[in-house]
C-alpha cells in the first residue's frame, strides 16, 4: 500500500511540474527574449541573451507610452471595482440573508450573466452606449466592466455570506446597531477574502481586457494598456525585443498583485464554491 501511495505521489508530482513549466516557460521566454536585440533575437531565439539589452524598455516605454496607458488602464480598473464590490457584496447580501418573494428566481436571473460570452453582447453594448454619449469615456467603460462581473463578484460574495452564522447579526441588532450597519461593520469585515478575491479574479480580467475597449475607446489619448498592445504589434510588428518587453513590464503588475494574494484568493473561489 505504501508502495502504491508513493508511486501515485511520484506521478503527480511529474505531472504538476510539466504544467508548472508549461504555464512558466513562456514567461520566462518572454523576458529573456525582451533583453535580446533584433539580431541575436532571431539567431538564438530559444536560448539565454548573450548580452542584457535593457535599453529595449526604455524604447518600448517610450515608442508606446506606456506611462499614459498605465494610469489609464489603472483609472479603468480601480473605477469599475469601486462601482461593482459595493452593488455585488449589497445584492448577495440580500439574495443570502433577506427573505422576500421571488429571491431564488431573482439570484438565478442574476447567475445567467456567467454564462454570456462578452462578445455577444459587444454590439448590443456598443449601440446603448453611443445613445448614452459613453464612447470614449473612462467612465462609461466602468460601468460596462462593472456590469459585466455584477454576476460573478455576487456568486463568489453570496457564498460567504451563507457560511456566516445569523447571531452576529442578532446580537449587533440587539445592541442597537441598523442591519445596514451590521451589514458594513460586521459582515463585509468577515467576507474580506471575497472581496480580495473580486479583486483579483475580476480586476484581472478588466486589465487584461482588450475586446471591449477597443471598441468603446477610439481616441488615442484614453487607451488602455492592451489596446497600446495592439498597435505597438501593428506599428512595430518587427521590433520583437520592444514589443517582449512592452510584454514584461504589462504582466509585472498582474504577477505581484496574485503572488501578493494569491491566499485570500484561493480561500475565496474555495470557500464561493463549497458553501455557495
Amino acid at each position: 500500500m505504501k508502495k502504491k501511495i508513493s508511486i501515485y505521489h511520484i506521478v503527480c508530482a511529474v505531472i504538476l511540474l510539466i504544467m508548472v513549466i508549461i504555464c512558466i516557460y513562456p514567461i520566462v521566454w518572454m523576458f529573456f527574449g525582451s533583453m535580446k536585440d533584433k539580431a541575436e533575437f532571431y539567431t538564438n531565439i530559444w536560448g539565454l541573451p548573450k548580452q542584457i539589452h535593457l535599453d529595449n524598455y526604455i524604447a518600448a516605454w517610450k515608442n508606446a507610452d506606456l506611462g499614459r496607458r498605465f494610469i489609464n488602464s489603472l483609472i479603468v480598473t480601480l473605477g469599475s471595482m469601486c462601482i461593482m464590490i459595493p452593488v455585488t457584496s449589497c445584492a448577495a447580501y440580500a439574495v443570502a440573508r433577506l427573505n422576500f418573494k421571488g429571491k431564488n428566481l431573482i439570484y438565478m436571473y442574476l447567475l445567467l450573466g456567467i454564462m454570456i460570452p462578452a462578445g455577444v453582447l459587444g454590439i448590443p453594448t456598443f449601440t446603448v452606449a453611443m445613445k448614452m454619449g459613453l464612447l470614449n469615456s473612462h467612465f462609461g467603460l466602468m460601468l460596462i466592466y462593472a456590469a459585466q462581473n455584477i454576476a460573478m463578484g455576487m456568486f463568489i460574495m453570496r457564498g460567504f455570506f451563507i457560511s456566516l452564522p445569523r447571531e452576529l447579526e442578532e446580537a449587533a441588532m440587539i445592541d442597537g446597531c441598523s442591519r445596514f450597519g451590521c451589514f458594513v461593520r460586521i459582515i463585509v469585515p468577515l467576507a474580506r477574502a471575497g472581496v480580495a478575491t473580486q479583486v483579483i479574479f475580476n480586476g484581472l480580467t478588466i486589465w487584461n481586457d482588450y475586446f471591449m475597449a477597443n471598441i468603446m475607446i477610439t481616441k488615442d489619448e484614453l487607451r488602455t494598456l492592451p489596446l497600446s498592445i495592439a498597435n505597438f504589434v501593428g506599428k512595430h510588428s518587427t521590433n520583437y525585443p520592444e514589443l517582449f518587453a512592452m510584454l514584461t513590464m504589462a504582466t509585472i503588475p498582474v504577477i505581484i498583485v496574485f503572488v501578493l494574494s494569491q491566499k485570500s484568493f484561493i480561500e475565496g473561489v474555495a470557500a464561493g464554491a463549497v458553501k455557495g
